[in-house]
């Protein structure tokens, strides 16, 4: 029995654990009866409230009133919850920018631009501090001096990967690490896939920037469907095998993130601040800066005289937008901001 259906059939965690042996024994069935009397169990369960203790963690049981609700429309709702940081972050909401670790330069390019527009207003951005996009996504937060949390697939006294450890802190002081795995769990690879549903439950629009035909992003998909939330994928070109996955989103109805400023203002409400920017810029998004003169120009024609894809051109039209080089108009046109 989970320790969910524990927490049900008692009415509390404390409850559970205050029950006789003879009733807790008739309730949990075996397996469950005999890992509360295992000694090695029970220490184990001990030492990580103490390392939850000495680091400061917040710790949410199931059934507790400041359990988050959003939670609770899981089908299978974590049982508790290590919380490090700003916990008011819990209930937030934000968009979950989610992709392959596996990623290329522009989609982890896309996800720290994309944080950092969020963090422009104020828009939490969750996500899972794995390599590529995920880690892109929680320095672009960051840079803009927004909310970010970070969901853990092991517990929360260290980081994972251990590259990112840098970001770890960062983030505990300025946002949140969540995860329901105590203190010392090891990265497993199944805690993963799990880890993934809570992603969906803390956010309120999912983005997946890249992904590969069997990436984990897909997993996050898949819970962000059954909650009822708007799924959002970055066109990627058709032959890159680590945007098959995301391509296959927008086939199935994912709504295409083209414009980094047109979703902003969508989840966030009103236009992105003005951002600050250095000097030109260099690549694809030069380029088609200096294409652009005095008429708007469609992103097929801008394409052309670049020398690019499409979705290679809207990637780096999105990036120009945020950084306030360019603005968009109806008809998919672009123009160089005044």
């Amino acid at each position: 029995m989970s320790a969910v259906r524990l927490i049900e059939a008692f009415g509390s965690a404390r409850a559970a654990l205050r029950a006789s042996a003879r009733r807790f024994d008739e309730v949990a069935r075996t397996a469950a009866a005999h890992h509360r009397r295992d000694l090695e169990v029970t220490s184990a369960a001990d030492r990580a409230m103490a390392t939850a203790e000495r680091l400061d963690m917040t710790v949410v049981l199931y059934g507790a009133a400041d359990y988050p609700g959003r939670l609770l429309n899981l089908t299978d709702p974590p049982s508790v919850l290590f919380l490090r940081g700003h916990r008011e972050l819990l209930t937030a909401g934000g968009v979950a920018i989610v992709g392959s670790r596996k990623s290329t330069q522009r989609g982890r390019d896309v996800a720290r631009r994309l944080a950092r527009a969020l963090a422009a207003k104020a828009v939490p951005v969750v996500s899972g501090l794995a390599l590529g996009v995920d880690g892109a996504a929680h320095l672009g937060a960051l840079d803009g001096a927004g909310p970010t949390v970070a969901v853990l697939g092991r517990g929360a006294d260290q980081a994972y990967p251990r590259g990112h450890t840098h970001i770890f802190r960062r983030i505990l002081e300025a946002g949140l690490v969540v995860s329901e795995f105590a203190p010392g769990t090891s990265p497993l690879p199944h805690h993963f896939p799990r880890r993934n549903r809570i992603l969906a439950g803390l956010a309120d629009t999912v983005v997946v920037v890249e992904a590969a035909a069997r990436s984990g992003a897909l997993i996050t998909v898949e819970h962000a469907l059954d909650l009822g939330l708007d799924v959002w994928a970055v066109p990627g070109p058709i032959d890159s095998p680590t945007c098959k996955g995301s391509n296959a989103l927008l086939t199935d109805g994912a709504r295409a993130l083209v414009s980094l400023e047109d979703f902003v203002r969508t989840v966030g409400g009103g236009d992105i601040p003005s951002l600050s920017r250095g000097g030109l810029p260099e690549g694809l998004e030069g380029v088609i800066l200096r294409l652009m003169q005095d008429e708007p120009l469609e992103a097929a024609a801008l394409a052309r005289g670049a020398g690019a894809d499409v979705p290679r051109t809207l990637v780096a039209l999105s990036t120009l937008e945020v950084e306030g080089w360019v603005e968009q108009l109806p008809g998919m046109r672009f123009r160089r901001a005044g």
